[in-house]
């Protein structure tokens, strides 16, 4: 009783004691109030994170990845005891979607649900958003051809790339990402934006993957992943040159003009290059020879390219393949002729233990020339040659070309193949006789 009374004469006059003591007992009172009153409360937490987990649904089962997802947190309001629903935070909570309806590709509206293994019971009020637009898709690895591109590489003059060795290393990449993103991949690309000038082959380094689309939009790679990423581009240099293409006369006699004929080329140049630097292109290149004997009104003839650059290093980049060869048929006029024997001669026989005579006694021939000479050309103007120069000779009885002249006229010509029929027979031995004493 002492106590109290010592108690009550020391605090109880205190005003200060007296307002803290009052809070107190406020406070206690309106816990007391609250808990037995009002035991639940609401809550509201934000920036609580969706996570994106699909393990063991029917969409994993059905090989579905999720490549989207345009909800990454969401804001809820909770109801709760008072003494536990104050130690929920955004950290012991998930916000996630149910993907156990989920078994085809393509987007999906799906509700998104909170849970949290805290342990502390509580009641959803609202989730805030609802619902989250999801993507679901196949992964899936594809290979893909890789075409270099250095938009800013120059060659200088006289030099160009060759497009055979223009390549990649390594010339393919595997991607793996979805399969609707990998649907949309039409050109890959090893692009370097470096800046030289080259006149040698060169390999280039460090150039990156860029995928294009048919339409040719740049795609983002965020979602692909591929087994490499940098590239080395391989630019081979090579020689190329314009070069004149032109064709030749063969068998013509030596007192022939070749000018008088003029050929007329379908193409009369073509562009040729050269893998090996020490080997020079020529300035032109020769189709071939035609014989005289082929060309009149009329002529023409086809040559092939691959042939004419046969057993050379030349190689033909041209869309060129063949080209026609013709003569202006307005210069010319022609003549049939018949040339006799007494015209025609044997020349350079083989040995001497035989002798060699013409069987063919007169062969028609046809003359070509400009109109004036052809206007005064006879046959007794034109020397028929059977050549027997390094001629095989085997039979007693055999046909050989005759070469035509006309060694009073350069512009006129014999459009004949004509051959004659030559007999061989044993010279005669010439007997010496011995004088008598």
């Amino acid at each position: 009783m002492k106590f109290f009374n010592n108690l009550k004469e020391r605090y109880m006059s205190n005003n200060l004691f007296l307002a803290v003591l009052a809070g107190i007992i406020a406070v206690i009172l309106w816990l007391a109030i609250s808990l037995t009153q009002y035991p639940s409360v609401q809550k509201t937490i934000e920036h609580i994170p969706v996570t994106i987990d699909i393990s063991g649904s029917t969409a994993s089962q059905n090989g579905l990845s999720v490549i989207g997802c345009d909800v990454e947190e969401v804001k809820v309001e909770l109801l709760g005891s008072r003494t536990q629903i104050g130690y929920l935070t955004n950290e012991n909570l998930t916000a996630y979607f149910d993907a156990d309806n989920v078994s085809t590709t393509g987007e999906r509206k799906l509700t998104l649900k909170i849970k949290s293994d805290s342990g502390i019971k509580y009641e959803i009020k609202s989730v805030t958003p609802s619902k989250a637009t999801v993507f679901f898709d196949k992964m899936d690895t594809r290979e893909f051809n890789v075409v270099p591109l250095t938009p800013n590489v120059k060659i200088v003059d006289g030099k160009v790339k060759n497009p055979d060795e223009y390549t990649c290393i390594p010339s393919q990449v595997s991607i793996t990402g979805p399969s609707a993103k990998l649907d949309l991949i039409d050109k890959c690309y090893a692009v370097s934006n470096k800046e030289m000038s080259l006149d040698t082959s060169y390999v280039l380094s460090g150039a990156e993957l860029q995928l294009y689309t048919e339409d040719n939009v740049l795609i983002d790679q965020s979602a692909l992943k591929s087994n490499t990423t940098n590239f080395d581009i391989n630019i081979a240099v090579r020689t190329q040159k314009k070069v004149k293409l032109s064709a030749a006369i063969a068998n013509a006699p030596a007192n022939f003009n070749p000018d008088t004929i003029k050929f007329k080329l379908s193409s009369d140049a073509i562009t040729l290059a050269c893998n090996n630097s020490q080997v020079e292109i020529p300035d032109t290149i020769d189709l071939g020879l035609i014989p005289l004997y082929e060309i009149k009104p009329g002529f023409s003839r086809t040559f092939s390219i691959e042939k004419s650059l046969e057993g050379s290093e030349l190689i033909n980049v041209s869309d060129l393949e063949s080209v026609v060869v013709t003569i202006d048929e307005s210069e010319f006029t022609e003549k049939p002729l018949t040339i006799y024997s007494d015209h025609l001669k044997i020349s350079n026989p083989p040995d001497n233990s035989y002798e060699y005579s013409l069987l063919t006694q007169q062969v028609d021939v046809t003359v070509v020339g400009s109109a004036e000479s052809i206007a005064e050309i006879t046959a007794e103007d034109i020397i028929g040659e059977v050549n027997l120069l390094n001629t095989n000779i085997t039979e007693d009885q055999f046909n050989q070309s005759i070469i035509f002249s006309c060694p009073s006229f350069d512009d006129v010509w014999i459009a004949t193949n004509s051959k004659a029929a030559i007999q061989r027979t044993k010279a005669e031995k010439k007997s010496s006789a011995t004088p008598r004493n």
